[in-house]
């Protein structure tokens, strides 16, 4: 493999160019193809509010127009971005996503212009990491690099929705290489600068970007730093101290008004910023001193260039002052709602990144077989990577870790890149919001494709040196990564459009994954066109159709109806008095005892893609499994069972390293566990007719006269009378229903109800029918 700077001292533009084709070819025709996810009705929302700004923003012809659209409360309201409410993310990948559309939308239906932006930045990622290997290791590393990014099944499918985790993972990637370029190579100033304009871009996509921080300033603080303050002397310490606390002083101001504002604020699920306003006693222009420091700090250095002091570049401290100059300010313009109350709402956005758990609902997350909130047990990224990377890239990429450390004495780039790769993986070590499956650890697979790329050439080159073909290895190269790349073609292909479900074959693929306790889907992109197509043929005219629980009360369906993805005569809303046909998503983190029963029922509409093993993804349970699954759950069911303790932290270990306690599972917070009501089960096996003639009398109301009628009334009573009401008002034969597969199937309804997923009715025998 040849080193940096020994092969194609050119830019490999024409080389480049063929990549970025090939992946927008890849990438564009599909970009309609997977179903709208969760999120996405959200984003459009906060997208088609600010368009009025904008809008009214391009017809002002005068600085009296221009006076209403910059008062505070005019910005907020038209920019409901980085606060609580229906986007608590800042603006810029919506602002992408309404740059798509506004190019696009005439040409192709609305979501997909809008996610050409997630294709687009996308595309840029592959491109970029493929100049910036392929200019340094040559044409085959590049290659399978970025063959191994656009082929990844997840991350393709990502690729494809609007959301904020694609452009954070293209702005790791590009602050990633401005960071290298900035440290290494000569006259590289502009490449610092880019740094800290990188920053603040990421910190207006989501407070997880900004992570990128952590490998940027590690890396400067243990690879540059020391030799600088060394070959410096005196003169090195008194800039870095001078200049460094100049630039952070104005900050640290604004941190601690921050602070001190959040304190004068209530909770960020409560405020309203329309009318909480407290008065800050500095102005947002504070963030502007830091960049008019460093540009004074500049100017000194032109004006003597020969001083020991200011006139000697020092690459790492000066990529940490363009991150202290040039991030806040990015960050504070890049968002209007900020421009006035500044250092008020940023604390409401402070108060809402730290305390997010508080702020917002947790997430139900389902890993292994076990649902938990907000976070995982610490190998949740190892393994989930380990999972849903192909297996050819995963061989690949190991043999680039080895790589890495093989070379790391005459090339650090590799190393670097891991650096990269492991910190989130191991932020998810710790406790860190994990929902979603890997969609938010997406800004390490770029990384990871380039480890894969150097382990293939690697690989490829020992074996042209074992067959003695050494000098002319690229057939070898070639072999290898048809090999690495094809396999994950293969997959990508036999997949789509269901690439967020996929799991590689070292986990048995998604059938294999969901029977190990995988979530099988998570974000309602199996509601895809085709899917779509079939439930609107399959339902009767004007039938309503309302979620399993509250726990997937979710526009998405709202949203299609709106672009004619559904029926128009379809409703929306549950019926008061009848059952609705129920949507049911295999989303087992969303499962509770309804779901689960309604699952093992038979539905109307099952989706069961050949894609996913014959699984069923999406289904559509009509009004009478309704009522059954209502009538069991009131009948059968129990959640009110606490969880057993976690194993405890030994002592001497809890005293010594009290952080280890997460390894053992402290901390973790789960729903309490799904569980059966004993009573009914004993009274199903010990007197059946008994339990018989208790529903009818109940049914035909004969209460008065059945005495056990009283009993199975308290029964179905113990989650409030009004359920039990509907149930009997409603579809009251569905209670007979119930206690007949109570009787006759208690094995498989226990089952059901105590599995904390969904279980297949294959594997009880068929579905729950009376």
């Amino acid at each position: 493999m040849s080193e940096p700077g020994t092969e194609t001292r050119h830019l490999p533009w024409l080389g480049t160019l063929l990549v970025a084709l090939i992946a927008l070819a890849a990438t564009v025709p599909t970009t309609g193809d997977i179903g709208l996810t969760w999120d996405e009705p959200a984003y459009r929302y906060s997208q088609i509010v600010s368009a009025q700004w904008w809008e009214q923003l391009g017809s002002a012809r005068s600085v009296e127009d221009l006076e209403p659209l910059l008062d505070p409360d005019t910005l907020l309201y038209y920019w409901p971005y980085g606060r609580h409410g229906i986007n608590f993310h800042p603006p810029l990948s919506g602002q992408l996503n309404l740059l798509t559309y506004a190019l696009f939308g005439n040409w192709v239906k609305d979501v997909p212009a809008r996610r050409l932006a997630s294709v687009l930045e996308y595309v840029i990622t592959i491109t970029v990491l493929h100049h910036f290997l392929a200019r340094r290791y040559g044409l085959w590393v590049g290659l399978i690099a970025a063959g191994s990014l656009v082929t990844m099944p997840r991350v393709y499918g990502d690729a494809h929705i609007f959301g904020t985790d694609v452009p954070g993972m293209m702005l790791w990637l590009l602050a990633a290489i401005a960071t290298w370029k900035g440290l290494t190579e000569p006259n590289a100033r502009r490449w610092r600068v880019l740094v800290g304009v990188l920053l603040g871009l990421a910190f207006l996509v989501k407070m997880a970007a900004v992570m990128v921080l952590l490998p940027i300033v590690a890396w400067a603080v243990v690879s540059s730093l020391p030799r600088e303050l060394r070959q410096g002397g005196r003169a090195a310490w008194f800039d870095a101290i001078v200049t460094t606390a100049a630039l952070l002083a104005p900050l640290i101001v604004a941190f601690l008004e921050i602070r001190r504002l959040a304190e004068l604020l209530p909770a960020p699920n409560v405020t309203d910023l329309f009318v909480m306003q407290p008065e800050s006693r500095w102005p947002g222009s504070i963030l502007l001193v830091p960049a008019l420091i460093w540009g004074v700090r500049r100017l000194i250095a032109w004006v003597a260039p020969g001083s020991r002091v200011w006139g000697v570049e020092r690459p790492a401290m000066e990529i940490g002052w363009a991150i202290l100059a040039f991030a806040p300010v990015v960050g504070w313009l890049g968002n209007p709602a900020w421009w006035r109350e500044t250092l008020p709402r940023l604390a409401h956005y402070y108060l809402l990144s730290v305390d997010r758990r508080g702020a917002l609902p947790d997430i139900r997350i389902y890993y292994l077989g076990e649902t938990y909130l907000f976070s995982l047990p610490w190998h949740n990224g190892w393994v989930l990577i380990g999972a849903t990377v192909p297996a050819s890239i995963l061989v690949a990429s190991v043999l680039g870790l080895a790589y890495a450390l093989r070379v790391v004495r005459r090339d650090r780039l590799p190393l670097y890149f891991l650096v990269h790769f492991l910190t989130l993986p191991v932020l998810r070590m710790l406790p860190t919001p994990a929902h979603d499956g890997v969609r938010l650890m997406l800004p390490c697979f770029p990384f990871l494709a380039a480890l894969a790329g150097w382990g293939a050439v690697w690989l490829a080159d020992r074996i042209a040196r074992v067959a003695r073909r050494g000098d002319r290895p690229t057939p070898f190269r070639a072999v290898v990564a048809a090999a690495v790349v094809g396999w994950s073609a293969v997959q990508l292909v036999m997949i789509h459009p269901f690439e967020l479900s996929y799991y590689n074959r070292l986990v048995g693929g998604p059938s294999g994954a969901w029977r190990r306790g995988f979530e099988l889907t998570y974000w309602y992109d199996a509601f895809n066109p085709v899917t779509l197509r079939e439930i609107n043929a399959t339902l009767p005219p004007g039938a309503a159709i309302a979620p399993t629980n509250e726990f997937s009360q979710v526009p998405t369906f709202m949203e299609l109806q709106t672009f004619g993805g559904l029926r128009s005569d379809l409703r929306l809303d549950p019926p008061p008095d009848a059952f609705p046909f129920v949507w049911l998503l295999t989303h087992d983190s969303k499962a509770n005892a309804y779901s689960r029963l309604l699952f093992a029922m038979q539905p109307d509409y099952e989706r069961r893609p050949e894609q996913l093993g014959g699984l069923r993804v999406a289904a559509v349970s009509g009004p009478e499994d309704a009522s059954r699954a209502w009538a069991l759950q009131l009948l059968a069911s129990d959640s009110r069972r606490l969880r057993p303790k976690q194993a405890p932290l030994p002592d001497w270990l809890r005293k010594s390293a009290p952080w280890l306690a997460r390894f053992w599972g402290e901390g973790l917070t789960r729903p309490p566990a799904p569980s059966v009501l004993e009573e009914s089960f004993a009274w199903a096996s010990s007197d059946p007719d008994g339990l018989r003639k208790a529903a009818r009398a109940l049914v035909e109301g004969r209460s008065a006269e059945v005495p056990e009628a009283a009993r199975l009334r308290a029964i179905l009573n113990r989650f409030g009378g009004t359920f039990a009401d509907d149930l009997l008002t409603r579809r009251p034969e569905a209670l007979l229903e119930a206690v007949e597969l109570l009787i006759s199937r208690p094995d498989d309804l226990r089952q059901v109800l105590t599995t904390q997923g969904y279980t297949d009715p294959e594997t009880i025998g068929g579905p729950l029918v009376p």
